[in-house]
């Protein structure tokens, strides 16, 4: 079901099964309360209905990943997307190429990376000599975070 949803997200299309309804979904997280489940029902289909507009890897990700929950599908895409488009922006360096080869195809965590990586290196250039670096940057490249870890003795 989830790659039939897949293939029509990428297509622009709804695709739902039974097994897949927000009905379902919410009967089986809150079987016992049915305030609860009318409340879950109604944010999944406004989700639904949103989330059924969109396209592209980010919308076929993202549901592959949630779906049948729509409204974490629906999260993931709108924060994906926001990430996405501050990366378009990104000046790219060093840095910015291995945050991209380490998390491929999820924004949020190359721009946490990009981010991270970025502190790390202005920590090591404000607070060490190029030869407290040297040995710990054999061992570690670019990975600023470990080659500062590594200086701080953390091996």
């Amino acid at each position: 079901m989830k790659r039939l949803f897949l293939t029509a997200a990428l297509l622009g299309l709804s695709s739902l099964s039974s097994a897949d309804t927000p009905a379902e979904f919410c009967a089986s997280d809150w079987p016992g309360d049915a305030e609860m489940r009318t409340y879950c029902e109604n944010n999944q289909r406004q989700a639904m209905r949103e989330f059924e507009t969109l396209s592209g890897t980010i919308a076929a990700t993202c549901g592959s990943e949630w779906l049948p929950d729509y409204e974490m599908a629906l999260y993931c895409y709108r924060n994906q997307s926001a990430a996405d488009q501050r990366l378009k922006m990104d000046a790219g360096d060093e840095v910015s190429e291995y945050c991209f080869n380490e998390w491929s195809g999820d924004h949020e965590m190359v721009e946490y990376c990009i981010n991270n990586q970025r502190g790390a290196r202005d920590r090591l250039a404000d607070r060490y000599t190029a030869g407290d670096i040297a040995a710990c940057e054999r061992e570690w490249g670019i990975d600023y975070e470990m080659v500062e870890y590594c200086i701080e003795g953390g091996y």
